[in-house]
């Protein structure tokens, strides 16, 4: 009953430490999604007004270049900037009157860890749920490695219960009692040596 009981707690703090994770990174790409937006919002309303060179709010998320054929080429203010290519994903999408290119960041690791320390919120989701599923983890495996090598089990505190009750009787049936105790502590000690 309690190996079942045990396993089912480590699984359901490991759906909860998976959860907080999940919730986190979700928060993270809406975060990050809507920065995006920003840009490719404030980018075409720039090119509305005629200006050639638009500045972004977030220009480390995107670098947008926008080809129309009568009017000439839109481009956000960093596309001079260096970039690695391997961090961008390029779309190239045919829009009316020209075809927009566009380079958007990837998802990236550091950026996500970044963006958990900063929100205090998803930090100690996060490190609670953790903490909580290692240190259950942890006393569960020390209390069956302590069963293992002859801890408490069942079976000796049945027999050490039997011990009290011998040597409470020991008045009353003196020979027997004795016989009876050192039958008792001879099977715990063999039941102890045995274990280790």
């Amino acid at each position: 009953m309690r190996k079942p009981f045990i396993f089912f707690l480590w699984l359901f703090l490991l759906v909860f430490v998976l959860s907080s994770i999940y919730i986190s990174f979700t928060a993270y790409l809406y975060d990050r999604d809507s920065k995006i937006l920003a840009n490719v919002s404030s980018f075409f309303l720039g090119v509305r007004e005629g200006i050639d060179r638009v500045d972004i709010p977030f220009p480390k998320y995107t670098i947008i270049m926008y080809a129309k054929e009568r009017s000439g080429k839109f481009v956000s203010s960093n596309v001079a900037s260096p970039m690695e290519r391997d961090r961008y994903v390029h779309v190239v999408m045919p829009v009316k009157g020209g075809t927009l290119y566009l380079y958007v960041r990837k998802v990236e690791l550091l950026e996500y860890l970044s963006f958990v320390g900063q929100n205090n919120l998803y930090t100690g989701l996060l490190v609670a749920s953790v903490l909580l599923y290692f240190s259950i983890f942890y006393f569960t495996l020390k209390e069956f490695e302590l069963a293992e090598k002859g801890g408490l089990t069942e079976e000796l505190l049945n027999r050490l219960k039997a011990l009290r009750l011998t040597m409470a009787t020991l008045k009353i049936i003196p020979e027997e009692s004795v016989d009876e105790m050192k039958k008792l502590v001879d099977s715990i000690l063999r039941h102890r040596l045995s274990k280790r």
